[in-house]
């Protein structure tokens, strides 16, 4: 999925996808957008949790008028930084699939009892049925107060 605006903030755009994943897995109406996006009738943001970060990707940004510029030093060090930082998510990848890999081969036994049994989800709670956060309004009136 792509989202192209401008003024997004990194929050917005996670709980835009989190109600997007709420849609997705049938636990609320598409047209929960409109009315989260109506703010005569729903003035107040219902509270969930955003979307997890890890799989959102900034891909680009773009500010007119403004050019970035760094030294070849910096540039070398972030360079040197994320390489490192490849390196270390490309061994814990390795470590985590060996670790997949040899889970297959363990021996199930299932005389033995578990106390990890599967938990019951909880029941979801419509977005509209959900306590609220401040309006917008009363933000600003707390500021000036």
């Amino acid at each position: 999925m792509k989202i192209k605006g401008s003024a997004f903030l990194w929050h917005q755009v996670r709980c835009m996808v989190a109600v997007l994943f709420l849609i997705g897995q049938g636990l609320e109406s598409p047209n929960v957008i409109d009315l989260l996006l109506d703010i005569e009738r729903t003035p107040r943001k219902p509270q969930f949790p955003m979307a997890p970060e890890i799989p959102l990707v900034l891909q680009s940004c773009e500010f007119e008028g403004l050019k970035f510029i760094c030294s070849s030093d910096t540039n070398q060090a972030l360079n040197e930084h994320l390489e490192r930082e490849c390196r270390s998510y490309k061994l814990q990848s390795a470590i985590f699939h060996e670790a997949l890999l040899n889970s297959s081969c363990i021996e199930i036994d299932n005389n033995i009892s578990s106390d990890h049994t599967k938990k019951k989800g909880a029941s979801h709670i419509p977005l509209l049925s959900r306590p609220t956060e401040p309006s917008y309004e009363e933000r600003r009136k707390k500021l000036v107060a």
